[in-house]
């Protein structure tokens, strides 16, 4: 795909303003059994986050996003909120979505700031502007990352910047330690043909994870408020966004753009599955401290293999969950960006067979498990990735 001419990255930091409710007092309770939470649930879950951002939607209107309330709800709803300098009193509405909540508050001309008052304690707000001008006509990557290398990080962005046409970046850093937020900014600044780049400062706990692919997930708040927050925030006069991880890479039979497939869908939205790439002995390169793997070390997929649903429905195996592309202002409010798709909004419910993407198994701080181990390559269930190989010859990978 062409690119423009290199030219200066607009690049900003953005930190939330969130409302953390004091030691001693109410707090979010799980809902998650005893019997199953694994060692580290306690530290893991969010118990004391009440909000975590606040932004102006026009000139009438704060949004608030939070993780669910649970048992928290009967004290928010009781909720007084006080518009400042004008004392005002304001009226709300809630939004109870999966593992989010939102509120949206009506207030005055001229309101600054936001006098929360409840059993839960007395908080003030002071709503951010929104930002989604610093987007405004761009086809913008979104994702989260933690510790994520800058090689990874540069490698996907240069690859969908070329393959796809993306010039603008928004990540969320969730508590990175390896290095700080100035230095992230710097290292992908060497990324030509970005417009814009935007890192939010994310700091709070991930949450704990479900029990294999379909049990209690019901506690990893962070990214799902992450979806919401950007979605609200900084996208809704993108021209297109790609929610993908940083170990993802979108593909498409034809050489096609996802951002331009999602632009022309009627639909408004492009989702699509994935496969596995893994690592192999005696093959694929071995990750140095100094050079890490990177994407072009990997040549292979993993088949999807026929199989049963519920033991009697088809379906396939080995199958990643979907991403998807989107044009923001044509879905709905009631909606919810959501990892692997966009809840209810039956628009995202047809899956694509233009568009697939490549999940990078050893692209990863192995920070939920480790991915770092490898196999044999055995040619009845790994394909090798033409596809791949011939868009890896189109991206430049030092530029």
């Amino acid at each position: 795909m062409a690119r423009t001419m290199p030219h200066a990255m607009q690049r900003q930091i953005f930190n939330p303003r969130p409302v953390v409710l004091p030691d001693g007092k109410v707090r979010r309770e799980p809902t998650r059994p005893f019997a199953h939470r694994p060692p580290g649930f306690e530290e893991e879950f969010d118990y004391r986050t009440l909000l975590f951002d606040s932004f102006f939607c026009g000139e009438d209107q704060v949004l608030v996003t939070a993780p669910p309330f649970l048992n928290l709800l009967v004290f928010v709803e009781k909720m007084e909120v006080t518009a400042l300098p004008s004392g005002q009193k304001c009226t709300f509405r809630i939004r109870n979505a999966d593992r989010h909540s939102q509120l949206r508050i009506a207030v005055p001309a001229g309101t600054q700031k936001l006098r929360l008052g409840s059993v839960m304690g007395d908080f003030e707000l002071e709503p951010h502007r929104e930002g989604s001008g610093f987007f405004a006509g761009k086809r913008v990557l979104f994702t989260k990352s933690k510790n994520n290398r800058f090689e990874w990080i540069r490698d996907w962005i240069r690859y969908h910047r070329d393959i796809h046409g993306a010039d603008a970046v928004l990540i969320y850093d969730n508590n990175s330690t390896d290095y700080a937020m100035p230095a992230l900014c710097d290292a992908l600044n060497e990324v030509t043909g970005i417009d814009r780049l935007c890192v939010v400062n994310w700091p709070f706990p991930f949450g704990p994870q479900g029990i294999g692919s379909t049990g209690f997930w019901d506690s990893d708040f962070c990214e799902h408020a992450m979806l919401e927050h950007g979605r609200w925030m900084f996208l809704q006069q993108a021209r297109s966004v790609l929610a993908t991880d940083v170990d993802e890479l979108v593909l498409s039979k034809d050489g096609s753009s996802v951002f331009e497939a999602a632009e022309r869908s009627p639909l408004g939205v492009v989702r699509f599955q994935g496969h596995w790439v893994h690592g192999f002995e005696g093959q694929t390169r071995v990750a140095r401290n100094d050079a890490p793997v990177r994407v072009v070390d990997f040549d292979h997929y993993l088949r999807h293999l026929p199989g049963r649903r519920l033991g009697v429905l088809p379906a396939r195996e080995n199958v990643c969950p979907s991403k998807w592309a989107v044009v923001p202002r044509r879905c709905p409010e009631r909606a919810q960006w959501t990892s692997h798709r966009i809840k209810g909004w039956i628009n995202t419910l047809p899956v694509s067979r233009d568009f697939s993407f490549r999940h990078f198994r050893e692209i990863s701080t192995h920070w939920k498990y480790d991915r770092s181990a490898r196999v044999v390559l055995d040619p009845n269930l790994y394909v090798r990735d033409e596809l791949m190989r011939a868009n890896y010859s189109a991206v430049q990978w030092t530029s």
